[in-house]
């Protein structure tokens, strides 16, 4: 399939359509060799891992796992060749085939598990594929576009119980999120009654440096029929971890989005700000955009004794100066020595005190996290471990941009839960 064929025939449909065509003789498939070790399923000893989409989620993974030896990269599947190119180069496999239909890597027998690491309208149907073919399966984030495609990956998951499912929600599996979901069940915050999640970049999103045939395809991000924009891309890792602390779900949504800074063609908004009411009363804002990057990207918890912030592998806690009185309720935590009737000084508060601030190396280096991600989907897979990030779960996180995702096209309407799970 040449590019200016791909460029003419481009919308979500054709994409599938022109991906999912099997492949006649050696069209379409370029062997570059076979692997150094194809002696069909080998989960006891090493695993075979084929990639299907090789684009900078797939390249940045590629790179942080270079050096396990509890895996072997046989296969690699893309539509854009120089995103092919470049992944051969990471794979670290020599003899590594390479495709360009991903049906063929589920075709090979000797391939123990699929990663898809694809734009997200393609991630429920390569996923269940790859179940279906007898592959274990880590998807990248989001779990699907809709709310049909949860559910018929929740479904396909159920009917393969022998087969590993884990979705990209790297966080969860973060010593510092362990230690925020310990403090606030302790009661060391307090009761939470509000939260703060976040994404703040300054950038387009856009690849100027392509044939126009390929503005689509790599763009993906830019354009509904693709995913959700910066809910289902990016916020969703903020709303995963607040919701794994709290162990509760939103109610309603209301949120706001627009097109505010780049008016190239794109009809993903660049700016969305809304609020969540959770089961409990608990009030959350989201916000993202493109055209400031002041906060970074992270999440906060505001408790009546104490605020803890997030960002990256990086924790700051601070504690409410009116609420000292944490042993009277029987609370003792390793971060205050707080006495009965004891308060913070007049010039201490959550605002301009200096925090406990906690730093954890893995949390905070990308590379070391995604490598973290992958030796659990080893251990799933080779072990029996139970998976951290599993189909019902991420499903809920899901549902929960689905819903501030939903009113952000209806121009700030509430959206509730059973409104979004009745689409499915």
């Amino acid at each position: 399939m040449s590019e200016k064929t791909f460029g003419k025939t481009l919308s979500r449909r054709s994409f599938l359509k022109e991906s999912s065509a099997a492949a006649v003789g050696v069209a379409g498939i370029s062997v570059i060799g076979a692997p150094a070790i194809l002696s069909g399923q080998n989960v006891n000893s090493r695993i075979n891992l084929g990639f299907l989409g090789t684009g900078s989620r797939a390249c940045e993974m590629l790179t942080a796992i270079s050096g396990q030896t509890e895996k072997l990269v046989t296969d690699l599947c893309d539509i854009y060749p120089p995103h092919l190119a470049e992944a051969v180069k990471l794979c670290g496999n020599t003899k590594v085939r390479t495709y360009e239909h991903w049906e063929k890597v589920l075709e090979q027998k000797d391939v123990d598990a699929v990663v898809v690491a694809t734009p997200l309208f393609l991630h429920v149907p390569m996923s269940v594929a790859g179940l279906e073919a007898g592959k274990h399966v880590l998807s990248e984030k989001s779990m699907g576009l809709n709310m049909k495609h949860l559910n018929q990956m929740l479904a396909a998951v159920q009917s393969h119980p022998d087969k590993v499912y884990l979705v990209g929600y790297q966080g969860r599996l973060a010593e510092s999120l362990k230690m925020v979901k310990d403090l606030v069940a302790e009661g060391s915050l307090g009761r939470i009654t509000q939260f703060y999640v976040h994404f703040d970049r300054n950038q387009s999103w856009k690849r100027d440096d392509l044939p126009a045939e390929w503005e689509r395809v790599l763009n993906w991000r830019l354009y509904k029929e693709y995913c959700g924009g910066l809910l289902t891309e990016v916020v969703t890792h903020e709303i995963d971890a607040v919701r794994e602390v709290l162990g509760i779900m939103p109610v309603n949504a209301s949120f706001y989005g627009k097109v505010q800074i780049y008016k190239d063609g794109r009809d993903s908004h660049d700016s969305i700000v809304g609020a969540w009411e959770m089961e409990d009363g608990v009030l959350g804002v989201g916000t993202a955009h493109l055209s400031n990057a002041s906060n970074g990207s992270g999440w906060k918890l505001l408790g009546t004794h104490g605020t803890v912030e997030s960002n990256g592998g990086t924790v700051k806690i601070y504690w409410e100066k009116e609420a000292r009185h944490l042993d009277s309720v029987g609370i003792q935590h390793k971060f205050t020595t707080i006495k009965l009737g004891q308060s913070l000084k007049e010039s201490e508060n959550p605002n301009n005190t200096p925090a406990k601030v906690i730093t954890f190396e893995i949390d905070n280096d990308y590379d070391l996290s995604t490598a973290r991600e992958f030796r659990h989907f080893y251990d799933c897979i080779l072990n029996g471990t139970k998976p951290v990030m599993d189909a019902t779960s991420c499903r809920d996180t899901s549902i929960a941009a689905f819903m501030a995702y939903a009113s952000t096209l209806e121009g700030g309407r509430q959206v509730s839960r059973a409104e979004v799970e009745a689409a499915g």
